[in-house]
């Protein structure tokens, strides 16, 4: 036989119950409520800082865009621009060989070396006299857009005959870089 309940222990049954209840209403439903609230506050804070980030982003294009443009200047005196690599050996051949007429030598011949890529390299004979060679490397140094002279082979043949070096014959290794031209 069950006994009824004391006063007392009616009382702690009831009160574990509100607890339960209490317990239950609160995992059920106040919770997620509040378990929301939280999670979207934290998105809408991620959300403003990265908002904020990209306001200077957007602040900064300017700025960008003018160091972007100045690298571009700077890049048309370290670069060639020619559509592939065959265009732009020709083009430094030919550099080469206007200079070198220019500074009063004889262009023997040029050709095309092996070269990473983006890279042209070309190899030239000439000969001249020692203040034309100088003349001619200083032309080729210090025009625009700038020559690498990878290899410089200088020889005296005639000296060997004459005692006197009068014509020099001179081996020239030159590189420079080059950007495809844009496409039309």
């Amino acid at each position: 036989m069950i006994r009824p309940w004391s006063r007392r222990e009616a009382r702690l049954v009831a009160l574990l119950i509100l607890v339960a209840v209490v317990a239950v209403v609160y995992l059920a439903i106040v919770a997620p409520i509040v378990g929301g609230v939280v999670d979207r506050a934290e998105q809408r804070q991620a959300l403003l800082e990265r908002y904020a980030a990209n306001g200077r982003i957007i602040a900064a294009i300017p700025r960008q865009r003018r160091l972007a443009e100045g690298r571009n200047r700077i890049a048309a005196d370290y670069m060639l621009t020619a559509p592939d690599g065959a265009t732009a050996g020709e083009l430094l051949r030919a550099r080469l060989q206007s200079q070198v007429l220019a500074a009063g030598g004889d262009f023997l011949s040029g050709e095309d070396m092996a070269a990473p890529a983006r890279t042209a390299a070309v190899r030239v004979s000439m000969r001249t006299d020692w203040p034309q060679l100088l003349k001619a490397l200083a032309s080729i140094e210090n025009s625009l857009p700038y020559v690498t002279i990878s290899s410089l082979a200088i020889g005296a043949d005639d000296a060997l005959v004459t005692g006197r070096a009068t014509k020099l014959d001179v081996q020239l290794e030159a590189t420079i870089p080059f950007k495809p031209a844009a496409a039309r």
